[in-house]
């Protein structure tokens, strides 16, 4: 494209400023492996709690959890639903509208998992298809950090959620 010269001196002042903060931002951190590392030590967390799971109405989607994925429903307040699945919780909290997915339409890429064993992963897929729910994704190849397979749906809210047979390293098939 052709640019006039102020025009042009702007893209040049923007781009200068923009490898100064790159070149602060490199000075304070530095990179060990493939892990960001600073001059102070990590906190030493010891696992997750929960995560949240944004929904219009936190009373239904408990109820949808629970007869698709056999989520445990502990309790329920005002805002929000306390789920279990296996030894894990999650929370589902109403919100509005436009806080609820953060994926483009059929998108996974921002997605909540939910392990199945290898041997029911098969009737899964069958139980989320009899209930009219499109499988978006479906993966059994190619993961290097979760190998297993992988399927990808939406809740009625419209968030990603995943079903895998999570196979060890070393594990038969």
């Amino acid at each position: 494209p052709v640019y006039t010269a102020p025009l042009r001196r702007l893209c040049v002042a923007a781009q200068a400023a923009i490898a100064l903060r790159e070149r602060e931002w490199a000075h304070s951190h530095r990179f060990q492996g493939n892990a960001l590392m600073s001059d102070h030590p990590p906190i030493q967390t010891t696992g997750i709690l929960h995560f949240t799971i944004p929904v219009r109405d936190h009373h239904t989607a408990a109820v949808w959890y629970r007869d698709l994925l056999g989520c445990e429903i502990n309790r329920i307040n005002r805002f929000f639903a306390f789920m279990r699945c296996g030894k894990d919780w999650f929370v589902l909290a109403t919100m509005p509208p436009e806080r609820l997915n953060a994926n483009p339409p059929g998108g996974t890429k921002n997605h909540h998992a939910f392990m199945v064993r290898r041997e029911a992963f098969d009737h899964a897929m069958e139980i989320v298809k009899s209930r009219g729910i499109e499988i978006v994704k479906y993966e059994d190849t190619g993961h290097v950090s979760f190998p297993g397979r992988h399927a990808y749906f939406h809740d009625p809210d419209g968030n990603c959620l995943e079903i895998i047979d999570l196979r060890m390293p070393g594990e038969a098939e």
